[in-house]
């Protein structure tokens, strides 16, 4: 399965904090969205006739998509099932987390976070141990 990243699952630096490993990715895009600043400085989309979001088509395995959307904090990031443009004007199924959000500040091409590199990757790592510590007690 796929997920429509945008955002910082997008970024490999990132993805090996979070998952441990870089995910394959292909170049997608995203027609009728757009990529907006949300509260707290992450991206989010919202439904945007006429505009398209860019990003990757990140390959996920169960284990993947489950720290996805505790790192997207999924309910607050809704995982919606879409249907992304392939570079080769495919079309491939996926799923992208989408916050909902009053925001229209348009993301610049190539933002992942308004926040600096390092605070998001720690950031990253942080939850990581929150998130493998929890794992470890519950099972």
């Amino acid at each position: 399965m796929e997920i429509f990243a945008y955002g910082t699952l997008r970024d490999a630096e990132y993805q090996q904090a979070l998952f441990d490993r870089v995910l394959p990715a292909r170049p997608a895009k995203l027609p009728g969205w757009l990529a907006v600043v949300a509260d707290g400085g992450f991206l989010t989309l919202v439904r945007a006739p006429g505009e398209t979001v860019t990003g990757d088509l990140v390959t996920v395995d169960d284990d993947a998509l489950a720290l996805a959307d505790a790192w997207e904090e999924v309910p607050l990031y809704e995982r919606l099932g879409i249907q992304a443009r392939t570079a080769d004007g495919g079309s491939a199924p996926a799923y992208v987390y989408v916050r909902p959000s009053a925001s229209r500040e348009r993301a610049p091409a190539g933002m992942l976070a308004r926040h600096a590199r390092d605070e998001v990757l720690t950031r990253i790592r942080a939850f990581r141990r929150d998130y493998d510590r929890t794992s470890s007690e519950s099972a």
